[in-house]
């Protein structure tokens, strides 16, 4: 798991997003990186949301898949 937001706030997941995706730019490419999970609030100051960590799963995933 992992924690992910802003100090002040204002921008986070919300009610209904749990499964959604957690997404980061990286040099121009899109990659997920995080499941969302849970949060207290909705993008309330100093309260991160809580996300799976997708790297920690990836083994997983491609055994499944096959």
């Amino acid at each position: 798991m992992m924690c992910a937001g802003y100090k002040e706030g204002r921008r986070d997941a919300c009610v209904g997003d749990s499964g959604g995706p957690m997404m980061l730019n990286l040099n121009g490419r899109w990659t997920l990186v995080g499941i969302t999970s849970a949060g207290f609030g909705c993008a309330q100051s100093f309260q991160p949301g809580i996300y799976h960590q997708v790297s920690m799963s990836v083994d997983w995933v491609i055994a499944n898949m096959q």
